[in-house]
């Protein structure tokens, strides 16, 4: 029995040894990539209301209505065609990327207007035409979702990226719309429960889905490429010192002069700011600072209000110096939490009651 126990001894030993490695406070730790990709893929899964995705269609459809019943884009059918064809590659050094992004045969074919490799411009009547259809479809997209097997988002997207093309091809309007364009793209790609507007109702009183987290996560990840591809492009393009340079002060100074004594508008506010040159030295440097840490919303969506209120003082200022960005204060409201924000009513409302 002794001599038993003793020759056990090596297969115990290795055993306890075995153990011991198994044991997780003793293995070895996860590579930091392998961890932040972890972190990654919880936050992204992180289960949220179906409900809010279907108010935030809501909220951009009404915008993008808004934005078509504001201009003619029969106008693009009387000037020369020839005026669509001056490219980013044109106007930049060869040894710049942004010559792979403006070659024409990318920007045609991102925009639809491939199709004029074939067929020429169209009418004013024909573009105008195509204008109340897109209306039309956002207004089904708005009421219906996305329909089955998302074929009403896929022809809205069809013909606002048509339409805004030519737009995009003259160069302009890119920075105020296309935020607007990736939350389409995000809901037409994402899986979560996409409902009629009657059915919304019913919706809000379902609990969290992973579906919808995901959905919602896609929607962040829309806001952080854009906002922290501004804040590294003002790294490529500026020195650190050159954060603390700019006068800002100055520029809404020089545009409230330049309005009085023209058609531009300003508002009286700015005028609070004459001589405050400190701002200097705290407002655009808080504005790339904000850029360069918005990631970090993706793993705090609690924090979605602070970066919502900084950036709405921020796009306010920017009327300061005639840069009108309203629409990126509007288009937050598609990441704030409406099913909370509703219970949060629901609560008050139901409280003055039960007093009495």
């Amino acid at each position: 029995m002794g001599n038993s126990g003793f020759l056990d001894l090596p297969v115990r030993a290795v055993q306890t040894v075995r153990n011991a490695f198994a044991e997780p406070w003793i293995l070895p730790e996860k590579p930091l990539i392998d961890r932040g990709f972890d972190r990654f893929l919880a936050a992204y899964n992180t289960p949220a209301y179906d409900f809010n995705l279907n108010v935030a269609r809501l909220f951009v459809c009404a915008f993008l209505i808004w934005k078509l019943f504001s201009r003619d884009f029969g106008f693009f059918g009387t000037v020369p065609e020839e005026i669509f064809y001056f490219y980013p590659y044109h106007l930049y050094p060869m040894d710049k990327w942004i010559l792979w992004t403006g070659l024409p045969v990318i920007q045609e074919l991102l925009t639809f207007h491939w199709i004029h490799w074939f067929l020429p411009h169209p009418s004013v009547g024909v573009l105008r035409f195509i204008q109340g259809l897109t209306i039309l479809s956002l207004a089904s997209l708005a009421i219906f979702g996305k329909g089955p097997k998302s074929v009403i988002i896929v022809i809205t997207y069809s013909l606002m990226i048509y339409l805004w093309g030519y737009l995009f091809l003259l160069g302009q309007e890119i920075d105020s719309i296309d935020l607007y364009f990736a939350i389409i793209l995000a809901l037409g790609i994402s899986s979560y429960s996409d409902v009629p507007i009657w059915k919304m109702t019913k919706l809000y009183h379902e609990h969290r889905s992973a579906a919808g987290g995901r959905a919602f996560s896609n929607l962040i990840l829309v806001f952080v490429f854009y906002y922290f591809a501004s804040g590294v492009n003002k790294l490529t393009d500026l020195s650190i010192l050159e954060w603390f340079q700019y006068d800002l002060v100055d520029a809404i100074e020089v545009h409230s002069i330049v309005a009085a004594h023209s058609t531009l508008d300003s508002l009286g506010f700015f005028r609070l700011f004459d001589g405050f040159t400190l701002f200097n030295y705290i407002g655009p440097p808080a504005v790339y600072i904000s850029h360069l840490t918005v990631p970090i919303v993706f793993f705090r969506k609690n924090l979605i209000p602070k970066f919502f209120l900084f950036y709405f003082l921020f796009h306010l200022m920017t009327f300061g110096v005639g840069i009108s960005f309203s629409g990126y204060i509007f288009v937050w409201t598609a990441l704030f939490s409406w099913h909370e924000i509703i219970d949060w009513l629901r609560a008050k409302r139901r409280k003055p009651t039960a007093a009495r």
